[in-house]
């Protein structure tokens, strides 16, 4: 990660930086600090366990793919509902059950985030996520 990507310390802040970065002509720099955003907001939500941060983290990725998608940012309603109701882990196994995901996957592969996907969550901490589920 470049340094200047590195000291930003809000997650707003890191949105300022991409929409400049690709204006000046350095996606990957947005890419970057894209990724720092997801970083810092999930480290904001206060996650008790490696598997929830984790699954906080896929979330927010699964938020910046859909406004990547949209061009605006969109929130992740149904499934922070999920999460809501039935607790963080428990949310994406159902969310994993629920939809295929490939034009998730598609936007994450573009923005270098594939490895917060859910199912990359789901490979690493698949026994807690079905422990939860149960």
């Amino acid at each position: 990660m470049h340094e200047l990507v590195k000291r930003i310390k809000e997650p707003e802040l890191c949105y300022v930086f991409a929409k400049n970065a690709i204006q000046r002509g350095h996606p990957q720099l947005a890419q970057q600090a894209y990724r720092r955003a997801v970083d810092l907001r999930a480290e904001q939500y206060g996650a008790k366990s490696k598997a929830e941060f984790a699954a906080v983290r896929a979330i927010y990725a699964y938020e910046e793919c859909l406004g990547y998608a949209k061009g605006k940012r969109t929130r992740a309603t149904g499934t922070w509902q999920m999460v809501n109701r039935f607790g963080l882990l428990t949310a994406v196994d159902k969310r994993l059950q629920s939809s295929s995901g490939e034009d998730v996957m598609q936007a994450l592969r573009e923005l270098d985030m594939a490895d917060y996907s859910f199912e990359a969550v789901a490979t690493e901490y698949g026994q807690e996520i079905q422990q939860a589920a149960a």
